[in-house]
């Protein structure tokens, strides 16, 4: 999604459930707080088998916590169908919440997405096919997964090699030297406890776009698999996270990830983009199955350098209504 700035025009959602209200907070209310104190209890030094780096073959199969050192996060994953809901070590809770948020930001990722394809003229759900059922029949486990994240937790000894860069206004900021991200989902849904989530527009340079969300809203941004199904016209946001390394941050950077995802066994398919009368190159003329798509590594350099292609611009709020820059979850 390209805005005239050469930004991509990120979406906000409201998430209801997460503003304060009178009496006892709720689980979803409390979430990121859990999450602090779920990072905190773990070891500085975690297991080899908590080491994950990013396997592509396990895509649809992560669960549970496990740790990246070079890029200084750790993760719990829950996915319905997989993730216990309760926990076999009662020394060791996971982070509360996780089903009912699940259900709020799957069910925002949904409306966002049928949002966006009635801006592309595509037909209504056009991507149902390639979706989870809802709800998961029995024995199912979810392609779509919500992570709860720390980054740059001081009492775990990741491998801190980072990157200084000095921004427009003369700040310092500190970043990894690798995390430079692209999401593999249709739509990702992200809501932390700081700010510090930038992204690059498509003149390489690099903006902050959480610095002033209200305690309801969370940063929307599309994915590899998107920009795949809608044959490019949908570009995915690169994205870097900013380390807090500064005195009396005990806890680093806490977020939530939602990622809605397409099912392993179905294929990508620029199908619905044909009928709707866009034009598709040769380079998404076949479908792709995603669970190879997934595995694939995919250069950024040759997704921000197609000069033969113009990117699809969504219209402003006003051309196309209220919901394409939030949304109610109460009302989807």
């Amino acid at each position: 999604m390209a805005g005239d700035d050469g930004l991509p025009s990120l979406g906000r959602v409201k998430l209801t459930d997460l503003i304060p209200s009178e009496g006892l907070p709720s689980d979803s209310y409390k979430l990121l707080d859990s999450a602090r104190l779920y990072f905190q209890q773990r070891e500085a030094y975690p297991s080899a088998d908590m080491i994950h780096t990013n396997d592509s073959r396990e895509w649809c199969k992560t669960s549970g916590y496990y740790a990246d050192p070079q890029l200084w996060q750790e993760t719990y994953d829950y996915r319905p169908g997989l993730t216990p809901i309760e926990p076999s070590n009662a020394m060791e809770l996971p982070p509360g919440g996780l089903p009912d948020i699940f259900g709020l930001l799957g069910k925002a990722a949904r409306g966002i997405l049928d949002a966006m394809s009635y801006c592309l003229n595509l037909r209504s759900s056009p991507f149902t096919e390639i979706l989870d059922n809802v709800p998961l029949r029995s024995r199912e486990v979810s392609s779509s997964v919500l992570s709860v994240c720390c980054h740059a937790r001081p009492s775990f000894h990741g491998a801190q090699h980072h990157n200084l860069t000095t921004q427009d206004d003369g700040q310092l900021m500190m970043f990894h030297d690798h995390d430079h991200q692209v999401d593999k989902s249709l739509i990702s849904v992200v809501k932390s406890d700081k700010a510090g989530l930038h992204v690059r527009d498509f003149h390489g340079r690099w903006f902050l776009v959480d610095g002033d969300l209200g305690p309801q809203e969370a940063v929307v941004y599309p994915g590899l698999a998107l920009y795949q199904a809608t044959a490019g016209y949908v570009n995915p946001a690169l994205h870097r996270t900013e380390i807090y390394n500064i005195p009396g941050n005990m806890y680093g950077r806490c977020s939530l990830v939602f990622k809605l995802m397409p099912k392993s066994m179905t294929c990508l398919s620029c199908s619905e983009m044909r009928a709707a009368g866009h034009g598709v190159e040769a380079q998404f003329q076949i479908p792709v199955p995603v669970d190879d798509f997934m595995q694939r590594s995919h250069p950024t350099d040759q997704l921000f350098n197609r000069n033969t292609f113009q990117s699809f611009s969504f219209p402003t709020a006003q051309d196309a209504g209220p919901w394409i820059n939030e949304m109610l979850v109460q009302d989807l």
